[in-house]
């Protein structure tokens, strides 16, 4: 049986609704179950109590507006199919019936059958999405499951460009944006940029069940597996994932399906809030004193040089070299805010190299992929902040202090040690 809800503050179209979908039921042997209410706030009340398969919303009425319902129903029920039927005549008000979660609409006066034949669709619709959705030809990327829809984002990452739109979808444009959704970005982004600068060409696939996002990094087979665990275990907020020989994934709630405990009920008809995807706006920063900056791209020159012979026949001297550039380059950018947290990591990464040159020459060839990288990215740092433009003052810091920490951690970690990260398995035993 459909259980359906008519929402409209006149009374008779209330009645032309119900004879219409009566009419329906009667020709098809369909079983429905119809309900009413007068306005968005009872719709709001009565859809928190019944979880219907179909609402069909006026737009203009008191006490609560049909957008505004339509977005507070939209919050805790996700499978709901809300249609609004309404004869205002404003393509404005339809536009934002639509954007906040009202998936057609049907205009007054209503033809009966245009109505018969809508409602043949919805229904069609509603029955598909309460059927399962696993489909044997699909195999999933997701470590997860495989009851997943047929449609997959999937984004190349074989730099860092193309590794940027990633980030900058899920977390400037996606209409399902939320913090979790957001951890989850940063902290895949993380493990690809540190596979980006090793050589590697990972993909990215994001796959939907009804309720939740999985975000899988793909092609990271020649990854040592201890590094994406640090990366992770320096992430503490995102734990719900997965990884097995080539694969991290991360599962995520859909926004839409996370249930409020009591929505907020208004007295008042209020303006819709309409997600607008924010525009990039690209600009130059200055906040750095010429000679301060001269001196910062002397340093950052001078060390990507030396990052660029690591793995080679790099020597104790040439070592030091790099550690005392790392610390200049913290200096200067120490005093201002904007570069503080890239000073705080290179000035770490620096004293650290210089208290284990022997180490940092043994392990030199294991270092070189992410040293040649980082050079590489602290020079991209000063030429997209300070010269060509970015999106953002921290544009590169989440690149730049990531593979800081990399280094760092490889270059800090003994046999012993290794040993015990082995063990760390057992965390990650799924």
């Amino acid at each position: 049986m459909k259980k359906i809800l008519i929402v409209d503050d006149n009374e008779n179209n209330r009645m032309l609704l119900r004879a219409l979908l009566e009419d329906y039921a009667e020709d098809n042997q369909v079983a429905l179950s119809l309900d009413e209410a007068a306005n968005g706030n009872e719709a709001c009340l009565a859809a928190q109590k019944i979880h219907y398969d179909l609402i069909l919303m006026d737009i203009m009425m008191p006490q609560m507006d049909g957008i505004e319902a339509t977005r507070q129903i939209r919050g805790f029920d996700a499978k709901v199919m809300i249609v609004a039927v309404s004869a205002v005549d404003d393509g404005e008000r339809q536009r934002q019936i639509i954007q906040n979660g009202a998936e057609d609409y049907i205009p007054k006066p209503i033809n009966a059958d245009i109505f018969a034949a809508r409602m043949s669709i919805y229904f069609s619709l509603i029955a598909s999405r309460s059927s399962v959705h696993k489909k044997d030809h699909l195999t999933p990327e997701n470590l997860f499951s495989s009851d997943i829809f047929s449609r997959k984002f999937l984004f190349y990452v074989h730099n860092d460009d193309e590794l940027a739109e990633f980030w900058e979808y899920y977390l400037l444009e996606s209409p399902e944006r939320s913090e979790e959704l957001s951890d989850a970005t940063r902290t895949l982004y993380a493990v690809a940029a540190v596979a980006v600068n090793m050589g590697e060409k990972p993909s990215i696939a994001v796959e939907e069940s009804l309720d939740e996002l999985y975000l899988t990094l793909v092609g990271l087979e020649n990854i040592n597996p201890k590094i994406i665990t640090l990366i992770m275990l320096k992430n503490p907020i995102v734990t719900d994932y997965k990884m097995d020989a080539d694969k991290l994934c991360i599962r995520v709630q859909r926004p839409l399906t996370q249930v409020p405990a009591t929505p907020a009920l208004k007295a008042e008809p209020v303006q819709a809030a309409v997600y607008t995807p924010a525009e990039e706006t690209i600009q130059v920063y200055d906040y750095m004193d010429p000679e301060d900056l001269l001196d910062l791209k002397e340093y950052v020159g001078k060390l990507n040089s030396l990052m660029m012979i690591v793995g080679s026949a790099i020597d104790g001297t040439e070592v030091e070299e790099i550690a005392a550039n790392l610390q200049q380059i913290s200096s200067v950018s120490a005093g201002y805010t904007q570069s503080y947290p890239i000073s705080v990591a290179l000035g770490r990464l620096g004293s650290v190299i210089a208290a284990q040159v022997e180490r940092f020459i043994e392990k030199s060839n294991d270092l070189a992929p992410m040293c040649s990288a980082f050079g590489r990215d602290l020079g991209r740092w000063i030429e997209l902040i300070f010269v060509k433009g970015a999106s953002s003052v921290h544009y590169m810091d989440d690149t730049i202090l990531v593979n800081a920490q990399t280094i760092e951690d490889i270059l800090s970690m003994d046999d012993e040690q290794a040993g015990s990260a082995e063990d760390l398995g057992d965390i990650f035993d799924f």
